[in-house]
C-alpha cells in the first residue's frame, strides 16, 4: 500500500490542527475547563446527558471555556467529562482513558509515513469511545472529498464505508457518534437531517470475532483498553489469546493479537498502548507471536508517565505493526524506527529500536557499552523482598527485640545511593519484623538493595545501595519488604556490594533499564539481563 500522491495537500487542514493541538495554550485551556467542571460536582447518573448537552453547546457556565478550545481538544474535553462522571470501578473496567489530540496526531502521522493514506484507505478503531481517532480521520477524508466536488450525500455514504468504530459501552458510542455528526455539520456545513442517522461507531465487543472479523478495512488504529486480566478470565480460553499468555495478561495484548488476525496482509495496526510489553517477562510469548505475525515498523516512547491520560499514571508508547504475508516460525531479529514523544509535545527521532527474536525484550535506542557484564558476571542473583507489609501487619514492630530483624523499606535507599536504615524505618513507623531463626528469607550476608518501583521522573531509574557486612553482623540479618529487590552474592569470587551498587547507580545502568523496562515495576528477570559496566578485575566480598 502506498500513500496517494496528493496526500500532503489533502491533509493540510490536519497539519494546522496538529500545531494548535500541541500548543501550550490549548493544553492550558483544556486544564482550565476540566478544573471548572470538576468543581460543579455533578451526579454520576447524568454522564451521558451532560456530554450530549456540551456537544450541542447548550447554554451553560462552561460554554465559554469549551469554546476557547480547538476542535480536537473540545472533543477530548467532552470525553474526559464522561470519564470523570462514571464510577471509578466502571471506568477502570472499561479502561476508559482517552487519547489526547497531540498523541492522536502523532500516531496518524507515523502511520502515514509507513504507507497509510488517510483519504483512500479504510480504517477501524476497535475502542472508539470519544471518537479521538475517527473524528480527525473523518475530517481529513471529508476535506479531500469536498475539494473533489463530491455531493454531501455521497460523502456520508463513503464515510460509512471508510471508517468503522466499535465501542462496548453504549453511552460512549452515542457520544462518539454525536461528536462525529457535530464536526460534519459545524465544520463542513452538512445538513443535520443528512447526518442524523449516521452511526460510524457501533455498540459491541471488538474481541468478539462474530462482530469484527467481517469488517472491510485496510488498517486498524486506536488506544485499546489496558486492564490486567485474571488467570480465570474466559477470554483467555480462545486459542489465539491463549498462545500469547506466558504469565499475567493485559487486555491490550488481546486487542493486538485479534487485530493481527483481522487486518489484511500488508495492513497496519497503529496503537497507543502501555509500554509494559517491551521487556516484561510475562509478555515473552506475546513478543514472540507478534514478531512471527508482523513486521514491527515503529516503537515510539511517550516520555511523560502522568498527565497524559486523565487521572492515570502509565508508561506508554506508540507501536506500528504490518501484518506479514505468511507467518514466520523463526523470525530474525529486526529494527524499528523509534523516538521519544516529549513532555512538551515535541517528537525527537532517535536511532532504531532493536526487536529481538524468541520473545527476548525489545530494546529502545541507546548507547551500547563497549565492555559490559550482567549480574551473573558480577557474581550475584536477584530476589524480591519477602515481606508484604499490608498482608502481614502483625509481624511489623517499632522496636528491636529478640527474634526481630531490620526491615528494609525502599525508602532506606536514598537518591544518593546510600543505605539509611533509620530513614526507611521512619517512613512507615515500623523498622523491625519478626521471623523464625531459621527463616530462609532472612538475608545474612552483605548485599545490595534496589528500589523495586521506579519511574522516568526520578534522577535515576535504578536506585541502589549496599548493605554492609557490619550492619548484617550487628543485627544477625535483614528482611526486605516487597518493594525492594536484594542482590545476593552467589559466587566465591563475587564483586563487593559497594562496587556493584556504584555500577547500578551509574547513569548507563539506568539507561540500559530504560531501553527494555516499560513499566514502573522492575522485574527481577529483566534486571538480570541488562548490561552493566564491566565488573572490576579485583574481586572480593
Amino acid at each position: 500500500m502506498t500513500v496517494g500522491a496528493n496526500k500532503l495537500h489533502l491533509t493540510e487542514p490536519s497539519a494546522r490542527s496538529v500545531a494548535s493541538a500541541q500548543s501550550a495554550d490549548a493544553i492550558q485551556a483544556f486544564d482550565k475547563f476540566l478544573a471548572a467542571f470538576r468543581k460543579k460536582k455533578l451526579g454520576r447518573s447524568k454522564a451521558l446527558q451532560v456530554c450530549l448537552s456540551l456537544i450541542k453547546r447548550e447554554p451553560g457556565d462552561l460554554l465559554e471555556l469549551l469554546a476557547a478550545l480547538p476542535a480536537a481538544w473540545a472533543d477530548h474535553a467532552v470525553a474526559s467529562v464522561y470519564a470523570t462522571l462514571i464510577p471509578v470501578d466502571r471506568r477502570k473496567k472499561l479502561g476508559a482513558y482517552f487519547t489526547p489530540p497531540h498523541l492522536v496526531d502523532h500516531l496518524l502521522s507515523r502511520l502515514a509515513s509507513c504507507g497509510m493514506d488517510p483519504v483512500t484507505h479504510r480504517l477501524r478503531d476497535p475502542a472508539a469511545g470519544g471518537a479521538a481517532f475517527l473524528v480527525p480521520l473523518a475530517r481529513i477524508k471529508v476535506s479531500a472529498w469536498k475539494e473533489r466536488g463530491l455531493a454531501d450525500s455521497e460523502i456520508v455514504h463513503r464515510l460509512g464505508k471508510h471508517l468503522v468504530g466499535r465501542e462496548i459501552e453504549p453511552d460512549l458510542a452515542a457520544i462518539a457518534n454525536a461528536l462525529l455528526r457535530r464536526m460534519l455539520v459545524c465544520e463542513f456545513q452538512l445538513a443535520p437531517k443528512l447526518v442524523a442517522r449516521l452511526r460510524l461507531v457501533k455498540v459491541g465487543d471488538s474481541l468478539d470475532p462474530r462482530l469484527s472479523s467481517d469488517d472491510d478495512i485496510d488498517h486498524e488504529v486506536g488506544n485499546p483498553p489496558f486492564l490486567r486480566l485474571g488467570g480465570s478470565d474466559k477470554r483467555l480460553a480462545t486459542p489465539i489469546f491463549r498462545e500469547i499468555a506466558s504469565g499475567r495478561v493485559n487486555l491490550y495484548a488481546l486487542f493486538v493479537r485479534r487485530a493481527l488476525a483481522e487486518v489484511p496482509i500488508g495492513g497496519m495496526i497503529g496503537y497507543v498502548i502501555p509500554a509494559s510489553f517491551l521487556g516484561g517477562p510475562e509478555f515473552e510469548s506475546f513478543r514472540r507471536r507478534v514478531l512471527q505475525l508482523a513486521e514491527v515498523l515503529v516503537v515510539d516512547l511517550i516520555e511523560k508517565r502522568s498527565d497524559v491520560f486523565l487521572d492515570a499514571i502509565q508508561d506508554a508508547c506508540f507501536v506500528v505493526l504490518r501484518r506479514r504475508a505468511a507467518v514466520l516460525a523463526e523470525p530474525h531479529a529486526s529494527v524499528a524506527a523509534s523516538g521519544v514523544f516529549r513532555r512538551d509535545g515535541k517528537f525527537v527521532s532517535k536511532d532504531v529500536a532493536h526487536i529481538e527474536a524468541n520473545g527476548a525484550p525489545w530494546r529502545l535506542p541507546g548507547i551500547e557499552l563497549v565492555r559490559s557484564s550482567t549480574l551473573k558476571d558480577w557474581g550475584y542473583r536477584a530476589t524480591v523482598g519477602y515481606l508484604v507489609a499490608n498482608r502481614q501487619p502483625k509481624r511489623l514492630h517499632k522496636r528491636a527485640a529478640k527474634g526481630r530483624y531490620p526491615l528494609i523499606w525502599a525508602k532506606a535507599i536514598t537518591p544518593e545511593g546510600i543505605f539509611d536504615f533509620e530513614r526507611g524505618a521512619a517512613f512507615k513507623g515500623y523498622g523491625w519484623a519478626d521471623a523464625p531463626a531459621d527463616a530462609p528469607y532472612v538475608v545474612r550476608t552483605a548485599c545490595v538493595a534496589i528500589q523495586r518501583t521506579s519511574s522516568r521522573g526520578q534522577k535515576r531509574r535504578l536506585n541502589a545501595a549496599s548493605i554492609s557486612k557490619a550492619f548484617i553482623k550487628k543485627h544477625g540479618g535483614v528482611i526486605a519488604e516487597n518493594h525492594v529487590i536484594l542482590l545476593l552474592p552467589n559466587s566465591p569470587d563475587a564483586a563487593s556490594p559497594e562496587s556493584l551498587a556504584k555500577a547500578l547507580n551509574n547513569a548507563a545502568a539506568s539507561a540500559a533499564l530504560d531501553r527494555v523496562c516499560g513499566s514502573a515495576s522492575i522485574s527481577v528477570r529483566l534486571l538480570e539481563t541488562i548490561k552493566l559496566e564491566a565488573r572490576p578485575s579485583t574481586y572480593g566480598c
